[in-house]
Protein backbone atom coordinates (compact mmCIF):
# COMPACT_ATOMS: atom_id res chain seq x y z
CA UNK A 1 0.00 0.00 0.00
CA UNK A 2 1.16 3.21 -0.80
CA UNK A 3 0.66 6.02 1.00
CA UNK A 4 1.60 10.40 0.72
CA UNK A 5 4.85 10.85 1.39
CA UNK A 6 4.94 13.48 4.86
CA UNK A 7 8.34 14.60 4.26
CA UNK A 8 7.70 16.12 1.28
CA UNK A 9 4.02 16.33 1.74
CA UNK A 10 2.94 14.20 -1.40
CA UNK A 11 5.18 16.99 -3.73
CA UNK A 12 8.10 14.81 -4.73
CA UNK A 13 10.36 18.07 -3.88
CA UNK A 14 11.31 19.90 -0.64
CA UNK A 15 12.76 23.41 -1.71
CA UNK A 16 13.06 22.41 -5.13
CA UNK A 17 15.22 19.34 -4.11
CA UNK A 18 13.65 15.35 -4.95
CA UNK A 19 12.94 14.21 -1.84
CA UNK A 20 15.10 11.23 -0.60
CA UNK A 21 12.01 9.44 1.00
CA UNK A 22 10.28 9.12 -1.90
CA UNK A 23 12.57 9.81 -4.74
CA UNK A 24 10.24 12.16 -6.29
CA UNK A 25 6.79 10.28 -6.22
CA UNK A 26 4.98 11.84 -3.40
CA UNK A 27 4.31 7.96 -2.42
CA UNK A 28 6.04 5.91 -0.16
CA UNK A 29 5.28 2.12 0.28
CA UNK A 30 4.76 1.16 3.48
CA UNK A 31 7.53 -2.09 3.06
CA UNK A 32 9.48 -0.01 1.44
CA UNK A 33 12.89 0.03 3.08
CA UNK A 34 12.69 4.16 3.12
CA UNK A 35 9.48 4.28 5.03
CA UNK A 36 11.61 3.39 7.79
CA UNK A 37 14.12 6.39 7.38
CA UNK A 38 10.82 9.01 7.49
CA UNK A 39 11.61 11.08 10.74
CA UNK A 40 9.45 9.51 14.06
CA UNK A 41 7.18 12.68 13.56
CA UNK A 42 6.53 11.99 9.64
CA UNK A 43 6.04 8.29 10.65
CA UNK A 44 3.19 9.52 13.36
CA UNK A 45 1.56 11.19 10.92
CA UNK A 46 1.58 8.53 7.96
CA UNK A 47 -0.03 6.00 10.99
CA UNK A 48 -2.89 8.49 11.30
CA UNK A 49 -2.82 8.60 7.07
CA UNK A 50 -2.48 5.03 7.16
CA UNK A 51 -5.46 3.98 9.68
CA UNK A 52 -7.48 6.64 7.87
CA UNK A 53 -7.22 4.92 4.58
CA UNK A 54 -7.75 1.71 6.16
CA UNK A 55 -10.82 2.56 8.16
CA UNK A 56 -12.32 4.15 5.09
CA UNK A 57 -11.73 1.04 2.91
CA UNK A 58 -13.12 -1.35 5.46
CA UNK A 59 -16.39 0.97 5.52
CA UNK A 60 -16.57 0.83 1.88
CA UNK A 61 -16.42 -2.61 1.79
CA UNK A 62 -18.91 -2.94 4.70
CA UNK A 63 -21.69 -0.59 2.51
CA UNK A 64 -20.93 -3.26 -0.69
CA UNK A 65 -21.48 -6.18 1.41
CA UNK A 66 -24.63 -4.49 2.57
CA UNK A 67 -25.72 -3.89 -0.46
CA UNK A 68 -25.05 -7.20 -2.05
CA UNK A 69 -26.92 -9.08 1.02
CA UNK A 70 -29.88 -6.70 0.06
CA UNK A 71 -30.05 -8.22 -3.21
CA UNK A 72 -29.53 -11.88 -2.07
CA UNK A 73 -32.45 -11.44 0.58
CA UNK A 74 -34.44 -9.99 -2.52
CA UNK A 75 -33.59 -13.03 -4.88
CA UNK A 76 -34.54 -15.12 -1.96
CA UNK A 77 -37.91 -13.56 -1.30
CA UNK A 78 -38.55 -13.96 -5.02
CA UNK A 79 -37.90 -17.96 -4.90
CA UNK A 80 -41.28 -20.20 -4.94
CA UNK A 81 -42.57 -21.37 -2.28
CA UNK A 82 -40.41 -18.66 -0.20
CA UNK A 83 -43.22 -15.75 0.87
Amino acid sequence: MDTKCSACNGTGSSGGITCLNCDGTGLVGLTDPAFKQITLGDQITLTGVVWDSILTRLSDIEGKLDDVMDKCNDIFENLPGQH
